[in-house]
């Protein structure tokens, strides 16, 4: 076996086909996005080649900023909402008994069976203005007067389609976190106890360090979704009223499928991976100081 692995033409045998559908399906695509994005075309006349200029356009248009902003916003909730909420009920959840650990767990994932084209449908029915679920609470507890058009309304309609997608991200976080408590050897906790630390100064000192990487991994996921929100806005509004819930991922559909311009719609995903890779090198860099800070 070592001799097999010392061998540089076994190595590059053996990983060969990870290797092609890398470039078949990661590196090809985001090339041709890249150059794309310096052209102007249709995908029916033959492309220009304009340069910078669609980046140039869309850092002066306000309707990308609005929308960059939008999905900037919900990847805040998303991380506030999901991973660090998620976080703070696994805790408690650990403290209860084991069944009800169990019902409540079961309870918070079963959304993820669900896709999320489903999650918004279901969603679409607690919202509607007319016979929606939430108006027809609100008028059957004697609170009609909270009633609402919440999908049109511009003060209520993003942070619906914030609490949809949160509502169905939620559980996954939780089981991340969870498994990471239970993955604690139950000795760090009892040796807390013998020494008198109560539950805050064994979460704190225990908990919590221990679960770093558990909640990086969950900050993670949940400002990408957060930053790449695409469904529930196609479903529920259409990113509408106007551009009111539009999201940066929704503008670029708008700009490919209903504006037809396909380079323009490449220089918007360039400027979000670039993005995304910024923010999550600062939660990198934030979490690699918090160790250092530790030791």
């Amino acid at each position: 076996m070592k001799k097999v692995l010392g061998n540089k033409w076994y190595i590059f045998l053996l990983s060969a086909p990870a290797l092609i559908l890398l470039a078949a399906f990661v590196a090809y695509p985001l090339v041709s996005i890249v150059i794309m994005s310096l052209q102007k075309t249709n995908g029916l006349t033959p492309a220009e080649f304009v340069g910078l200029d669609n980046f140039l356009q869309l850092i002066q248009d306000e309707a990308f900023i609005r929308s960059n902003l939008a999905s900037l916003g919900l990847s805040i909730l998303a991380v506030l909402c999901n991973a660090v909420l998620a976080i703070i009920v696994s805790i408690l959840l650990c403290t209860l008994k084991p069944r009800v650990q169990k019902i409540l767990r079961t309870a918070f994932v079963i959304p993820l069976v669900l896709s999320v084209s489903v999650i918004s449908q279901l969603w679409l029915t607690i919202y509607h203005a007319d016979w929606g679920l939430l108006n027809y609470f609100l008028r059957t507890v004697g609170l009609g007067f909270l009633q609402n058009e919440w999908l049109i309304n511009p003060k209520t309609a993003m942070i619906c389609i914030a609490v949809t997608g949160m509502w169905w991200a939620f559980g996954m976080d939780l089981l991340m976190a969870y498994s990471g408590i239970k993955a604690i050897p139950e000795s760090y906790f009892e040796a807390a106890q013998l020494d008198g630390a109560g539950f805050l100064d064994t979460v704190r000192y225990i908990t919590l360090p221990l679960l770093r990487n558990v909640s990086k991994t969950c900050i993670t996921i949940s400002t990408i979704a957060g930053l790449y929100t695409f469904p529930q806005v196609f479903i529920m509004t259409g990113g509408g009223p106007g551009d009111l819930t539009q999201t940066v991922m929704m503008y670029m559909y708008r700009q490919a499928f209903a504006n037809q311009r396909y380079g323009m719609a490449s220089a918007v995903g360039i400027l979000v991976i670039l993005e995304t890779c910024v923010i999550l090198g600062g939660i990198g860099w934030l979490f690699k100081q918090g160790k250092y800070r530790e030791d």
